[in-house]
């Protein structure tokens, strides 16, 4: 497995360990949107606002319309997952975790 395959699992591990969490507790969309508002504040107009823009209707959608839109595996799915708000509901010590994981599955 390359480092680009290894960087494609972690980021669906890691949306669907925020999926689990979204569907346990539902209001920490409202988590997702304020991280996803301070990154367009940050970051000035950039060429992730067409993904962001996506990403505004997603999370007004809910869980499922996330899901469906973020767990393929189609190019445009990835693209959405690698500019993806819901780092928020993953704790460092997770994301090593989930690191370490694809790293080992090489």
């Amino acid at each position: 497995m390359n480092r680009q395959q290894q960087i494609e699992q972690f980021l669906m591990e890691a949306h669907h360990l925020a999926l689990e969490r979204l569907r346990a507790q539902p209001a920490r969309l409202a988590d997702v949107a304020a991280q996803l508002q301070r990154w367009r504040e940050r970051a000035g107009p950039n060429r992730s606002d067409p993904y962001w823009d996506e990403w505004d209707v997603l999370l007004a959608g809910g869980v499922d319309v996330i899901e469906r839109a973020v767990a393929g595996a189609s190019d445009h799915a990835a693209a959405l997952r690698s500019v993806s708000p819901v780092s928020v509901l993953i704790t460092q010590g997770e994301r090593a975790q989930l690191l370490r994981h694809a790293r080992r599955s090489a």
